[in-house]
């Protein structure tokens, strides 16, 4: 199996959340498209990260990929998990609601469905509380892609012992 998949989608997921505005607002009010890259590792994480020393009241978004099955040779099951979590503090918006509720919906608005992650679409599956530490509620959202389980690779050459088709 190749697993370029995990590199690629974690890139693609990162370009995906850090080029939406209304994502980059609701992570950090004062971001811009400009300059959200800095929001990379400070507050966005390509993999399943708990801040150990919490200093500020910060919002916070994680994600990571499983390969949850392997169907025959041809297909592997990839599950995207995305993590959102905020302090207690900034749970409340000011025009209502609740902070990772809205940025699950704006999460799902920008990738369920995408073509760009596996073959077909990509799917949610799933929307879970999630409470990573004391005075932090988040949700864990889970995706499902399929993709291929193998890349054919025309410059490795085929075993002599191998029986080929006339």
């Amino acid at each position: 199996m190749q697993l370029e998949e995990f590199f690629d989608y974690k890139n693609k997921l990162m370009k995906d959340l850090l080029t939406n505005e209304a994502i980059i607002k609701l992570l950090d009010e004062d971001a811009t498209l400009d300059n959200s890259k800095r929001l990379a590792y400070t507050l966005v994480f390509p993999t399943e990260y708990i801040p150990e020393t919490v200093e500020h009241g910060n919002t916070y978004i994680c994600f990571d990929v499983d390969v949850q099955s392997v169907t025959g040779k041809t297909f592997l099951t990839p599950i995207l998990y995305v993590w959102v979590f905020t302090h207690r503090s900034k749970l409340r918006l000011d025009e209502g609601g609740i902070r990772t509720d809205k940025l699950c919906c704006e999460i799902c608005k920008e990738i369920n469905g995408s073509f760009e992650y596996g073959l077909g679409t990509l799917d949610l599956h799933s929307v879970k509380r999630f409470a990573p530490m004391t005075d932090y509620n988040g949700k864990v959202m889970t995706f499902y892609a399929k993709d291929f389980n193998r890349n054919s690779s025309v410059s490795k050459p085929i075993p002599s012992n191998r029986k080929r088709g006339v």
